[in-house]
């Protein structure tokens, strides 16, 4: 009877320690594989985010000329149209952003439609420039702002819980100017 009690303790004692085990590599490939998404998220946001700065950089100039009147109205708004058709085809790839995870996802959705609002921006700004009409300008910048910085923050939280490094320039992300200004800072 004490040898019976024994191989029922065994059982139970192997029985549980598969049990932790099993878990323990359920979690540890969890963790593996929503490192790895991570990972794949900003291999594929990074360079497209990195691209939007620079071509948004393009506006300044744009703007400037047509405050100083070194360029006529018709010419600036061409321009800006040009740039915001640029911007459309980020918009789009941004789109096709396909995360694995569903943190990722709310993430990534929050971000995409950061680019919406700047879309609608640019092209509202290109068919003002012509007859300087300002005032009918959306005012999405603050919105776009607190929307940068809930993805940036989201994506550090988790980069941090599953130990994956994300590029230094991210921290800066929501941080600079966000709607360029037709009349100057």
């Amino acid at each position: 009877m004490a040898r019976l009690g024994l191989v029922f303790l065994i059982t139970i004692l192997v029985g549980t320690a598969a049990f932790i085990v099993r878990g323990e590599t359920a979690r540890g490939a969890s963790a593996i594989g929503e490192r790895a998404a991570l990972t794949t998220y900003v291999a594929q946001i990074e360079p497209l985010r990195l691209a939007v700065n620079r071509l948004l950089e393009e506006a300044d100039p744009i703007l400037g000329a047509y405050r100083e009147h070194r360029i006529p109205a018709r010419v600036a708004a061409g321009r800006f149209s040009r740039l915001e058709q640029r911007f459309a085809g980020y918009t789009i790839q941004i789109a096709a952003i396909r995360p694995t995870t569903p943190e990722l996802t709310r993430l990534q959705r929050v971000y995409l439609h950061t680019y919406f609002y700047e879309d609608a921006y640019l092209s509202a700004l290109a068919a003002a420039l012509p007859a300087r009409d300002f005032e009918s300008l959306p005012h999405t910048a603050n919105l776009q702002r607190a929307m940068i910085i809930e993805w940036r923050t989201g994506l550090h939280v988790l980069a941090q819980r599953l130990g994956v490094p994300l590029p230094a320039d991210l921290a800066v992300a929501g941080r600079g100017e966000i709607a360029p200004s037709p009349e100057g800072s």
